[in-house]
């Protein structure tokens, strides 16, 4: 779902570039203000494992295919203004060296995938726990929390390619949600995968303080959060205890991220969701698509040089999970430091 230079005009552009980076830049001050710095390694892991997710595309139907976005995911995980900043970095990596996504459009791609889907995720997963709290009902509020991220963060940018002038409105909406709606059920087994796998070994990341009494109904006391994002500032006593907690998950998200970028050849070559609807559907206008992608150090996740289409893929791969990770974890870093005592 990522937006190609040229696909928006200037004025829907630029008016999204100023909203995703008011956003950001309220997500880095609320992770100053409010993060618990414990969980800068999951943050950077976090980033790294949908980078890796995102290049295993999946076929759907007719020609088409859809990979995994993780906003929503990473806002049940993290909250929403980390999950945000997360996102960020995942998009600034995939434009600036893999030309996956446009430069002018970089602000669209903030907007719908950094900001709107992880927000609506997270609304539709708290909603799910208020109603009912057991792990089955988080495992189920996850995956409507992923699929309704998918189908709203499609659903702009249908709204967006209209305001652009470049496909008409009803046409381009149903056919964004329609196609997006099954790509949707895809991120929601992966981010139910995810939770289950958290509510099993830490359920202490999803903000579940005690554990299960086998002597009531079976429900596992949450603390409470009045806002999306909201996280609970650790004491001193307890943040070496919470980041040892952490260890194994970050460890086995490592894994998982370094073993999807060596499987990232095996992806469906298949058009994505947006790119069936506009393209192969003949709803979207004609536009000159602009050049920056073909720029990118690392296009089309191919290493220059590298006769072995394979291994060139295979080894991108693990170059963007490695320097995703990395960035995430130098910027929240250098976030946290600048904490006003």
């Amino acid at each position: 779902m990522h937006i190609p230079d040229g696909m928006l005009d200037t004025k829907t552009f630029t008016t999204l570039w100023a909203g995703g980076a008011s956003g950001i830049g309220y997500a880095s001050w609320w992770i100053r203000r409010h993060f618990d710095s414990t969980k800068m390694v999951l943050m950077a892991v976090m980033a790294s494992l949908i980078f890796a997710l995102q290049m295993l595309n999946f076929p759907v139907a007719l020609g088409t295919s859809g990979h995994f976005a993780g906003g929503a995911a990473a806002a049940i995980i993290l909250g929403f203004w980390p999950a945000s900043v997360v996102m960020t970095a995942v998009l600034i990596i995939q434009a600036l060296l893999f030309g996956d996504g446009g430069i002018t459009t970089l602000g669209a791609n903030i907007v719908n995938l950094a900001l709107c889907a992880p927000s609506v995720g997270i609304l539709v997963y708290q909603l799910g726990c208020r109603l009912h709290s057991v792990p089955a009902a988080r495992i189920i509020s996850s995956f409507l929390a992923a699929f309704s991220s998918v189908v709203a963060a499609a659903a702009l940018v249908a709204i967006e390619l209209w305001a652009s002038g470049r496909a008409p409105f009803y046409p381009v909406m149903t056919a964004m949600v329609s196609w997006h709606a099954l790509i949707g059920i895809g991120e929601g087994v992966i981010t139910a995968s995810l939770i289950a796998f958290l509510l099993k070994v830490r359920p202490s990341l999803l903000g579940i303080t005690q554990p299960v009494d086998k002597t009531s109904v079976g429900k596992l006391e949450a603390e409470p959060t009045s806002s999306p994002g909201a996280q609970v500032k650790p004491t001193s006593s307890t943040s070496s205890a919470q980041a040892g907690s952490q260890q194994g998950v970050v460890v086995v998200f490592a894994v998982i991220a370094l073993a999807a970028a060596g499987l990232s050849f095996l992806a469906s070559q298949h058009p994505d969701g947006l790119e069936y609807v506009y393209f192969e559907t003949g709803i979207g206008s004609f536009f000159e698509e602009l050049g920056f992608s073909k720029l990118a150090p690392l296009a089309d996740y191919l290493i220059p040089g590298v006769a072995n289409e394979t291994l060139s893929v295979v080894g991108a791969g693990i170059i963007g999970v490695v320097l995703t990770g990395s960035l995430l974890f130098i910027v929240s870093t250098l976030i946290v430091r600048s904490r006003v005592k």
